[in-house]
C-alpha cells in the first residue's frame, strides 16, 4: 500500500546510504533523491529512486522542488554535509525535523564545543586557526600532541594526530583542502584540539518529544595514527550495565545541550582517566554500518525507526537487546589500481551483512579516512567475542591485489642499488632494518620529501632537469605528503627509510623520472639535513614546553609572592622567604637554558645539502638556494664538515640535560616538602596515586618520574658522545646513526619532566600554617639581627658570634622562641618574620621590593624568550611557505 513520497537530499555515498533508500520502498514510500552530483552514487540506478537534480546546499530551492513531490511525508538527509539544509527545507514546509539551528552548531565544531563549554560538558580544549601564524600561536601555548581537523567534516576526513609543530603546520595545510574531492567544500577553518588519552566510544541517540532514547553504546576501533580511520565497532563494549548507563546519560547531556530535540544523534566520546570526554555530537545517523549492526542485535530496524519518525509517524524505543555485535572493514594499505578484489562469505548464522566497497579495476588512493576502506562484514552472535570473531575471519579472507598506476614494480629492490644481492639477510634486517613505522618514522619522511622539494627546486632553476620531471616528482611527493605516507607504514626498508620511500616514487612517477631525484647529493648530506631540521624541531618544541612551565611559574609567583616561606641551606632553615621567591629562583634557571637553546638554534645556519658522500659535486648546483629552501641561512662551506660533523646533536642534547638536571633538583625539593615533617606543599590525587598495601599513603609519584626523565636524558646524551669520539671525520654509522638517534629519546624524556612540571606547579597547594610555623621562633631572623649590629658599627664577626651565642644559650636550655631572643637582641631583631623577609631586598631576595622588581624582569626575559622563538619558527615558516610556492609554480 502506497502511503505517500519520501525525500533524500543526498546521501551517504557508502554504508546507509543505499539501504535507507531500500527501506522506505519497503515501508511503501516512494523515495525520491535531490542531488547536485549524481555521478557520486554507485548505486543510483539500482536503487529505484526518482532523481531530482538541483543546488542541495540552496534548502531555498530544495523547498521549492519539495512542494512539487506529490504526497510528500517526509524530508531527511544521511549526509553530514546536507542535513542542515534538509532542516532548513522541512521547517519551511511543515514536516517534521530538528531545529535548523541546533543542527547548525553540532556541525560547525568549533560552535559546538563553545556551546558545550558554557553548558559545562566536558571537552578537549580547542583553539580555532585560519592561518600557519595562527597554528604556530596556538602550538606556542598547547602541549603536544594535538589533533588538527576542519571545523566542518566527517569520516575523519582531514584529522589528523600531530607530534610536533612542523606535523601540524603539514595538517593545517592539508585539512584546508581535505573535502574539496568529496563535496567541493572549502575548509578555511580549522580546529586544533588537545589530544584525549582514552578509549573511544559512541552513543546512538534518538530525540522525539522532549525524551533521548538511547539505542546503545558503541565501541570503537581505529586504525594507525596519526589519521582516525574507524576499522571497526563492538556493540555493547564490554562495560557494566552501570557505566554503560553512565555513559548514555552523559551523552544524552551533551544532546540536550546542544538543542536537539528531534531526531537521531551520533555522539562520539572518550573515557579518559578523569572521565568521559566529548569529541562530537553529530545531528544525524551513525555511519560505518553502525545503525545494521544495531538493527540485527536489537531486533528491531533502526533505518525503518528513523524513516517513520520524519514521515510524521509516533516513535517506540527497542526494549532491550538481544544479541551482541560487531563490525569489521578492511583498509587499502597503499595506492594504485584494484587488480583483484574478493571476498569469500562464510557460513553461518552470526553473518548479518558482509560486502565490498570497491570494485575491481579501480583505482584508490590513500586518504587517510573512510574513504580507505575497501570491505565490510557485520556479524552478531549471543556473545560479543563470537561475533567479533566471525567478522574478523570474514574480512580476513578478503582477496586484494593492488598494483601501482604506472605498473611498475612493487617488488622489494631497492631503486638504484644495482643488484638483487644488497638485500640484507632476513636475520639482520630483524636487527638493523625493522618494518617502516609511520608513528615512528613519519616525522622523518617529512623531513625528507622537505629536503626533495628544496632539492628539485633548486636543479630545475638552474636547468640540470627539466621542470616537466621536477612538476611530476613534486606531484608525487605532495600525494605521498597529503597521505602522511601511509603507503610506507609496514613496508621492508632493507637499506634505510630513504631508499624505501624511494622506491615508493619510482612505482608512481617511474624509474627513469625518479632517477633523477638523486642527482648531486648522496645519502650522506641528505642525512646530515634530516638529522639537523630534527634537531631544530625538537629544541623548538622543548623551548616551547619550557615556555608553558615558565608560565606556570611567572602565575604562580605572582600568586603567592607575598606568602611566608622558609629558605632553606643544605636541609636547614636558613631565612625567612616567600614561595613566589623559590619559583622565581627556577624562572631565571629556566631562562638560561632557554636561552642556550635559542643560541643553538641561531648557530644552526649551514645547510649540509650539496656536499655528496663528502667530497661535493662536479654538477654545477646552487646549494644556498636549497639552504634558503629549508631556512638555512648559508650552505655549509666544507664539504667534509657538512656530512662529518654531529656536533650540534651532542650540544642539544648537552642543554638538554642541563634543563634536565635542573627539573630534577626541583623535583627533589618539592618531593621532600610533601612529607609529613616538611609538609609545606600539598599535590593534589589526580597527580599522585596510592599505596598497593598501605592505605594512608599518598605518593606524589609523578615527581620522581621527573627525576627519573633526567637519567634517561643524560644517558641519550652519554650514549651519542661515546658513538661519536672515535668515528672517523667523515661519514659514519656510529656518528650519523648512533649520535644522532638518541636525540628522539632524549627528547621525549625531557617533554614527559617539563610537562609534569608544569602541571605539578600549576596545581599544587602551600601549607600556609606550616611555613609559618617553621620560622615561629625566631631563629631564621637572627641573620638579619646580626648585620643590623653590624650597620651600627659592631664588626659583622664579632655580631655573628654574639648572636650565634646567644641562640645556643637559649637552644640548649630548651627554651628558644621569639620573645626569648627579643629579650636577648633588643631592637635589632626584626618584629616579625614578614618585616625580616622584607628587609631583605638586596642581592635578588626575598624582600617585597625585590621580588616585585623580580617580577617585572621576569615578565620581560619571558616576553623576549616567547618573541625569539617564534621570530625563528617565522623564518622557518617563511621559508617553508616560499619552498611551497615554487614547487605549486612548477606543478601548475
Amino acid at each position: 500500500m502506497q502511503r505517500g513520497s519520501f525525500l533524500f537530499v543526498e546521501s551517504n555515498t557508502t554504508g546507509t546510504g543505499e539501504l535507507l533508500i531500500k527501506r522506505a520502498k519497503v515501508l511503501g514510500l516512494e523515495p525520491h533523491l535531490i542531488t547536485n552530483d549524481r555521478a557520486r552514487y554507485s548505486f543510483i540506478e539500482q536503487s529505484g529512486a526518482a532523481v531530482i537534480d538541483a543546488e542541495t546546499r540552496n534548502p531555498v530551492e530544495i523547498a521549492e522542488l519539495a512542494t512539487k513531490v506529490t504526497g510528500l511525508t517526509g524530508i531527511f538527509s544521511s549526509s553530514e554535509y546536507f542535513v542542515e539544509s534538509a532542516s532548513i527545507a522541512a521547517k519551511a514546509i511543515g514536516l517534521p525535523t530538528a531545529s535548523p539551528e541546533a543542527i547548525a552548531n553540532c556541525r560547525n565544531k568549533w560552535k559546538q564545543v563553545e556551546v558545550l563549554r558554557r553548558q559545562s560538558v566536558s571537552v578537549p580544549e580547542t583553539r580555532l586557526v585560519t592561518s600557519i601564524n595562527e597554528v604556530q600561536d596556538v602550538l606556542s601555548q598547547s602541549i603536544f600532541p594535538v589533533v588538527v581537523k576542519p571545523v566542518f567534516g566527517s569520516g575523519s576526513s582531514g584529522v589528523r594526530l600531530c607530534n610536533d609543530a612542523a606535523a601540524a603546520v603539514t595538517a593545517f595545510q592539508h585539512a584546508n583542502g581535505a573535502l574539496l574531492d568529496q563535496v567541493k567544500l572549502e575548509s578555511p577553518e580549522i580546529l586544533v584540539q588537545q589530544y584525549v588519552e582514552g578509549k573511544e566510544y559512541s552513543a546512538e541517540i534518538v530525540a522525539w518529544e522532549g525524551t533521548l532514547h538511547c539505542l546503545g553504546i558503541v565501541a570503537k576501533h581505529k586504525g594507525p595514527h596519526p589519521c582516525f580511520v574507524e576499522i571497526g565497532h563492538d556493540f555493547p563494549p564490554p562495560l557494566p550495565e552501570s557505566s554503560l548507563d553512565e555513559l548514555a546519560s552523559f551523552a544524552a547531556g551533551a544532546v540536550s545541550a546542544l538543542g536537539l530535540e528531534f531526531g537521531p544523534a551520533h555522539v562520539e566520546f572518550i573515557v579518559a582517566e578523569s572521565g568521559p570526554v566529548i569529541i562530537e555530537v553529530n545531528p544525524r545517523l551513525a555511519g560505518g554500518m553502525i545503525p545494521v549492526m544495531l538493527s540485527k542485535a536489537l531486533g528491531t530496524s533502526i533505518l525503518d525507526m528513523v524513516i517513520k519518525l520524519y514521515a510524521g509517524e509516533s516513535f517506540t524505543a527497542p526494549q532491550a537487546r538481544k544479541r551482541a555485535g560487531a563490525i569489521r572493514f578492511r583498509v587499502a594499505d597503499r595506492p594504485g589500481k584494484i587488480r583483484r578484489l574478493a571476498l569469500s562469505r562464510l557460513p553461518g548464522p552470526t553473518i548479518a551483512e558482509a560486502g565490498l566497497l570497491r570494485s575491481e579495476g579501480e583505482e584508490i588512493q590513500i586518504k587517510g579516512d573512510f574513504r580507505d576502506r575497501v570491505g565490510y562484514a557485520v556479524a552478531v552472535a549471543d556473545h560479543l567475542n563470537d561475533a567479533a570473531a566471525t567478522a574478523e575471519a570474514i574480512i580476513n579472507s578478503i582477496d586484494i591485489d593492488i598494483e601501482a598506476v604506472s605498473g611498475a614494480s612493487r617488488s622489494k629492490r631497492v631503486v638504484g642499488s644495482g643488484a638483487d644481492s644488497w638485500i640484507l639477510h632476513p636475520e639482520a634486517m630483524k636487527l638493523l632494518a625493522p618494518p617502516i613505522d609511520i608513528s615512528r618514522d613519519g616525522r622523518l619522511l617529512q623531513f625528507q620529501a622537505a629536503i626533495d622539494e628544496a632539492h628539485l627546486v633548486m636543479l630545475a632553476d638552474q636547468a640540470l632537469i627539466s621542470r616537466d620531471i621536477a612538476a611530476d616528482l613534486l606531484k608525487h611527493i605532495s600525494d605521498l605528503q597529503s597521505e602522511d605516507f601511509q603507503c610506507l607504514d609496514g613496508r621492508d626498508a632493507p637499506r634505510g627509510l630513504y631508499l624505501a620511500y624511494e622506491t615508493e616514487l619510482a612505482a608512481r612517477a617511474g624509474p627513469e623520472r625518479a632517477g633523477w631525484l638523486h642527482l648531486a647529493r648522496s645519502r650522506n648530506d641528505l642525512n646530515a639535513t634530516i638529522a639537523l631540521l630534527a634537531l631544530r624541531e625538537a629544541i623548538c618544541s622543548i623551548s616551547q614546553e619550557i615556555g608553558i612551565t615558565q608560565d606556570a611559574l611567572l602565575q604562580r609567583a605572582e600568586e603567592v609572592s607575598s606568602l611566608l616561606a622558609p629558605l632553606y641551606s643544605q636541609y636547614q632553615i636558613a631565612l625567612p622567604g616567600s614561595a613566589g621567591h623559590y619559583l622565581l629562583g627556577v624562572f631565571f634557571a629556566l631562562v638560561r637554558e632557554r636561552q642556550r637553546l635559542h643560541n643553538l638554534l641561531e648557530d644552526i645556519r649551514n645547510c649540509p645539502m650539496g656536499a655528496g658522500a663528502g667530497g661535493g659535486t662536479s654538477i654545477t648546483i646552487d646549494p644556498l638556494k636549497t639552504a634558503s629552501l629549508l631556512g638555512f641561512e648559508q650552505h655549509s662551506l666544507n664539504s667534509l664538515d657538512a656530512v662529518a660533523s654531529r656536533d650540534f646533536h651532542l650540544h642539544g642534547l648537552s642543554l638538554f640535560s642541563g634543563v634536565s638536571i635542573l627539573l630534577g633538583r626541583v623535583a627533589q625539593d618539592l618531593q621532600v616538602w610533601t612529607t609529613r615533617e616538611f609538609a609545606l606543599i600539598d599535590v593534589p590525587r589526580n597527580l599522585a596515586g596510592g599505596s598497593s598495601m598501605l592505605p594512608q599513603k599518598k605518593n606524589p609519584y609523578l615527581l620522581e618520574h621527573i627525576k627519573g626523565s633526567a637519567s634517561t636524558v643524560i644517558g641519550a646524551y652519554v650514549s651519542a658522545a661515546t658513538a661519536t669520539c672515535k668515528a672517523p671525520f667523515s661519514n659514519s654509522i656510529e656518528s650519523s646513526n648512533y649520535g644522532c638517534s638518541p636525540l628522539r629519546l632524549a627528547e621525549d624524556a625531557l617533554k614527559r619532566a617539563i610537562v609534569l612540571t608544569s602541571l605539578i606547579i600549576k596545581f599544587m597547594s602551600f601549607n600556609v600554617s606550616s611555613m609559618r610555623e617553621n620560622l615561629e621562633d625566631g631563629l631564621a631572623m637572627t641573620t638579619v639581627a646580626a648585620e643590623r649590629m653590624a650597620s651600627r658599627g659592631v664588626p659583622f664577626r664579632t655580631a655573628h658570634t654574639q648572636v650565634s651565642a646567644i641562640a645556643a644559650r637559649l637552644s640548649r636550655d630548651g627554651c628558644v622562641n621569639r620573645n626569648k631572643l627579643a629579650s636577648a637582641l633588643g631592637e635589632v631583631l626584626p618584629a616579625s618574620p614578614e618585616e625580616c623577609r622584607d628587609a631583605l631586598r638586596f642581592g635578588g631576595g626575598p624582600g617585597k621590593e625585590s621580588i616585585d622588581a623580580q617580577l617585572s624582569a621576569a615578565k620581560s626575559a619571558h616576553r623576549d624568550a616567547q618573541l625569539k622563538l617564534a621570530e625563528i619558527r617565522e623564518s622557518w615558516a617563511c621559508a617553508g611557505m616560499h619552498r611551497k610556492q615554487r614547487v605549486k609554480q612548477l606543478i601548475d
